[in-house]
């Protein structure tokens, strides 16, 4: 995969936690779910920063990162599920970003 593309899906995947983050903090979510939203939108934001400066770090880190990203998205999404009452927007952000992610954990593993 390339560097530019990386960059741009984790800068989607950001951009995606950030509409999460703005939905959890407006909508009535339970706690479980702002904790996990709030740990994607971090981890996200570092991930981006790693991209920025892939020299660095180099395509392994960033597997790992993605990886970690996944677990969270996928907490996230069961968080949803588990609360039951989640408003429509909180549910469509922690998809997309889920979504997303998987999006890229696929391209990454097919090189």
């Amino acid at each position: 995969m390339q560097t530019e593309d990386l960059k741009q899906s984790i800068n989607r995947i950001e951009q995606c936690a950030d509409e999460a983050k703005r939905a959890v903090q407006v909508g009535s979510a339970p706690d479980e779910l702002r904790r996990t939203v709030e740990t994607l939108h971090q981890q996200a934001r570092q991930a981006q920063q790693s991209a920025n400066a892939q020299q660095q770090m180099g395509q392994d880190g960033l597997k790992q990162q993605v990886m970690q990203l996944e677990q969270t998205g996928d907490q996230a999404v069961q968080a949803c599920r588990t609360a039951g009452n989640v408003d429509p927007q909180t549910q469509q952000a922690v998809q997309r970003a889920h979504d997303e992610i998987s999006s890229l954990k696929k391209q990454i593993q097919m090189g």
